[in-house]
C-alpha cells in the first residue's frame, strides 16, 4: 500500500485531500453553470455523450455536485499519498475541462 505515514502525516494528507475535493466541487459547479448557459442560451452542444441527455435537467446538477460531495466525505478517510496524488490528477483534469468550457463560452459569446 505504500510507505507508512504517521498520524500527523495522515492528518495533513486528509486536509490536502479535502481541499482538493472542495476544489473539485467548485469546478463541477462551474462546469454545470457554463454548460447550461452555453447550451440553453448560446446554442452550444454538450459533446460528452454521457452528460448530453442530462443537460437541462436537475440530474446534471445533482450528479455534478453529488459525486464531489462523496469525494469530500471520502477525503476525510484518506491514508496514503497515492490517493492524494490521484485526486490531484482528477482536479487537474477538471481544471482543463473548466478552461475549455470557459473558452467555448467566450468564443460563443463574442
Amino acid at each position: 500500500p505504500g510507505p507508512v505515514v504517521d498520524d500527523r502525516g495522515v492528518q495533513d494528507l486528509r486536509i490536502t485531500a479535502t481541499a482538493l475535493a472542495i476544489a473539485l466541487l467548485a469546478l463541477n459547479v462551474l462546469d454545470v453553470v457554463v454548460t447550461e448557459f452555453s447550451v440553453q442560451r448560446l446554442g452550444a452542444v454538450e459533446i460528452n455523450p454521457l452528460m448530453a441527455p442530462l443537460v437541462g435537467t436537475p440530474w446534471m446538477g445533482a450528479l455534478k455536485v453529488g459525486v464531489p460531495l462523496v469525494v469530500i466525505a471520502l477525503a476525510t478517510r484518506i491514508k496514503t499519498r497515492r490517493s492524494v496524488t490521484m485526486l490531484s490528477i482528477v482536479v487537474a483534469i477538471y481544471v482543463l475541462i473548466a478552461a475549455l468550457g470557459l473558452g467555448q463560452l467566450a468564443y460563443l459569446h463574442v
